[in-house]
């Protein structure tokens, strides 16, 4: 290890779960490297295992953020944690990334990590700064299978942060005592499992609620990328099914989750 944390450790971490997450898990995979966890998994399921489960690894050699981009992932003791999750086919999954992210907000929160934000879909910053990135990807069978990964920035490296083209944060940066890795997985894998369950009967509607309090992007001026094309517009927050809305001159427009990025203006 090129840090001081402690390495991932099964054991501790399942001190850590509730009786919902135990008896919920069929797998927890913790390696020291792997290409990503989010490709961990789906491989778990290639081989036939459709039960939810989780992976964490220290490092990821190839590991990715929303758009393909890429998600650096150095040794120094941050969080790659990803969980596999069968939905029932006929599931509407719009907003999974909304829920998910205001459920590990409310997390991080009741650690004592305040003054975070939510940047539309997938980013939880800190000042425009960004500390946590989440990545849900589904795939149609039988059920509609589901992987939802988040990479949460412990301690970042000089030089790592210096390759990231965004401003970026870590715990060891906003806390004073930066939370134990193992126990704050715990408390990760518990909030994912019961809001995975919590969406799977009620979808969005019960999070939309506690949308515009970390919203980042609220009455904000931002630009939209499509490829070359560079697009300003005011956000107006998000609708019932956790799409976007943004003004240009009068009229109000939605985006989906899709491959547009989104900066502030």
């Amino acid at each position: 290890m090129t840090s001081h944390t402690p390495p991932l450790s099964q054991s501790a971490i399942k001190k850590h779960l509730d009786k919902n997450s135990y008896e919920t898990l069929s797998d927890i995979l913790i390696h020291q490297t792997v290409a990503s966890t989010n490709d961990e998994l789906w491989q778990r399921q290639s081989n036939g295992k459709n039960s939810p489960a989780v992976c964490l690894s220290e490092t990821q050699t190839a590991g990715r953020g929303r758009r393909g981009d890429q998600w650096l992932s150095p040794d120094s003791g941050n969080l790659y944690l990803s969980i596999s999750w069968p939905f029932p086919a006929e599931t509407a999954l719009n907003g999974l990334t909304i829920a998910i992210g205001i459920s590990l907000l409310n997390t991080l929160k009741l650690e004592g990590i305040k003054g975070l934000q939510l940047k539309w879909p997938n980013d939880i910053l800190h000042k425009r700064q960004k500390l946590a990135g989440i990545l849900v990807e589904s795939r149609f069978g039988k059920q509609q299978n589901t992987v939802v990964g988040i990479g949460l920035n412990f301690e970042l490296p000089t030089a790592t942060q210096q390759q990231i083209q965004q401003a970026t944060t870590s715990l060891q940066q906003l806390c004073t005592n930066v939370p134990c890795r193992n126990e704050l997985a715990g408390k990760i894998i518990n909030t994912m499992i019961e809001t995975l369950q919590h969406f799977q009967s009620h979808g969005l509607h019960d999070f939309i609620s506690q949308w515009s309090q970390y919203d980042a992007l609220h009455n904000q001026t931002i630009t939209l990328i499509d490829d070359s094309v560079h697009t300003d517009a005011i956000a107006r927050g998000i609708n019932d099914q956790g799409e976007l809305r943004y003004q240009i001159g009068e009229e109000v427009h939605t985006l989906s989750n899709s491959r547009i990025s989104i900066r502030f203006a």
